[in-house]
């Protein structure tokens, strides 16, 4: 059987001529639909990593070896950047801990 890590939500109640019932929200979720999020934020992250070191290091060897379409690899280092952003922000998004 599959286990699950999550919080659980708590309820507290004070009886002293009138109920009065407060709720507390947990600080981690069991939503599994985190789980996808994460693990695409990491692919994502890995990605925008890969896209930017090839970027750079094929397109300044083009450049220094005198290539015309050293510019088409120059340009995968901000599509790299960004695919680090996105990651980076899912797999903060999902906080999996």
């Amino acid at each position: 059987m599959r286990g699950f890590v999550g919080g659980i939500a708590q309820l507290g109640e004070r009886l002293h001529g009138m109920q009065e019932v407060s709720g507390s929200i947990p600080l981690t979720s069991t939503n599994l639909q985190d789980v996808p999020m994460h693990k695409l934020g990491i692919i994502t992250t890995l990605l925008g990593l890969i896209l930017s070191a090839v970027g750079l290091v094929v397109g300044f060897w083009k450049m220094l070896n005198g290539s015309e379409n050293a510019e088409v690899w120059i340009s995968l280092v901000p599509l790299g950047f960004v695919g680090l952003l996105l990651g980076v922000t899912l797999t903060q998004l999902s906080d999996k801990r």
